[in-house]
């Protein structure tokens, strides 16, 4: 006869308390005291309760190590606030993590960091990758050494890493496209800028965005794809010149956020706001004022809040408990700002 696998139901009717605290005294949670966790853990590890890496963590009095790394613009902001929430339902000191940072999508700085945090004692990390080829022996480095990666924001799908969190940026580039078509009423020439070819969010939100176009609106032409490589004043000097040159550019396109306000300046200094529609990525600050005053027809925000919060969450559980994601993917929302909505939803 197989052995019956303890539960959390079995511990707390030994003990005589709630399923819910038993859940609470497992995952570190606040809520009860050091004494029931404490009578808690014991009674898990006497029954033979599995898994059970909580209780040796606090056994122990270790921290889980978290190492993320990302680039380090205004978007990461809300990532690291989404990282902090998550830890905020846990004792403080079984988490740690340590950000690291490079300037942009760089896979030649990430190459380096990730080197040197698996030279170190980490438990889990989270992280961008720049390219996806290039950062995928590493990836599968950490996990053949039992040290689980969740990518977040963009994704190495070839790796071995446990989940991706993020927004499904062919959905997005998809939405963006059905946008467009609306707003140009079907018909038109469009301009791509985009940060990074090799960035796989921003290659898919450009392929969503030519396949909604190719279905729904074959009168509109992609004119050009352009690299601004996250500058809002490379931006800025691509779109001067493409309106320099061209008459017949109906829209512009940005598969991020950090080249809007490069490309509204030089709309303003045409005289071109609102007659040449944009789209872009992302709730920042100038993006929000241009929402406003017209510049920017429709921001299309990726919810980075939930995107820190599920990775540290996803990462932890796995690493506590074996607990695995509900999917490869892990999915952040997808919203629409617009001049009449945008107050709302940053609000």
């Amino acid at each position: 006869m197989s052995k019956k696998n303890v539960t959390q139901k079995d511990i707390a009717q030994a003990l005589n308390i709630s399923r819910g605290t038993v859940d609470r005294a497992l995952h570190n949670r606040k809520g009860i005291s050091n004494r029931v966790k404490t009578r808690v853990i014991a009674k898990a590890t006497a029954l033979g309760y599995s898994p059970n890496k909580i209780a040796q963590f606090l056994v122990t009095g270790r921290s889980v190590n978290i190492a993320i790394i990302t680039p380090g613009d205004l978007l990461w902001k809300k990532v690291k606030q989404g990282a902090k929430s998550f830890l905020s339902v846990l004792d403080g000191r079984v988490v740690n993590i340590k950000w690291h940072e490079t300037s942009v999508h760089d896979a030649v700085k990430e190459q380096e960091i990730m080197k040197n945090v698996l030279a170190n004692a980490v438990d889990g990390i989270g992280i961008a990758p720049a390219d996806p080829e290039i950062l995928k022996a590493l990836i599968d480095e950490a996990v053949k050494a039992n040290i689980p990666v969740v990518t977040l924001n963009t994704d190495s799908p070839k790796s071995r890493r446990l989940c991706y969190v993020g927004q499904d940026p062919i959905r997005a580039g998809r939405i963006a496209g059905e946008l467009m078509g609306k707003f140009l009423n079907g018909q038109g020439k469009v301009i791509v800028i985009t940060a990074f070819a090799n960035v796989l969010v921003h290659k898919l939100r450009m392929d969503g965005f030519r396949q909604e176009l190719t279905a729904s609106f074959p009168g509109i032409q992609i004119a050009g794809i352009y690299e601004d490589h996250d500058s809002s004043e490379e931006a800025y000097l691509i779109a001067k010149k493409i309106l320099l040159k061209r008459e017949d550019i109906q829209a512009i396109y940005l598969t991020t956020g950090n080249g809007p306000a490069g490309v509204g300046r030089a709309l303003k200094e045409a005289r071109k706001c609102g007659s040449i529609k944009m789209i872009c990525f992302d709730f920042f600050p100038e993006t929000i004022a241009m929402l406003k005053d017209g510049t920017v027809s429709a921001a299309i925000g990726e919810d980075p809040f939930s995107q820190g919060y599920q990775t540290i969450k996803i990462l932890y559980e796995f690493i506590v408990d074996g607990r695995k994601p509900p999917s490869d993917s892990v999915y952040t929302r997808i919203d629409i700002g617009l001049r009449g909505n945008i107050d709302s939803i940053v609000n």
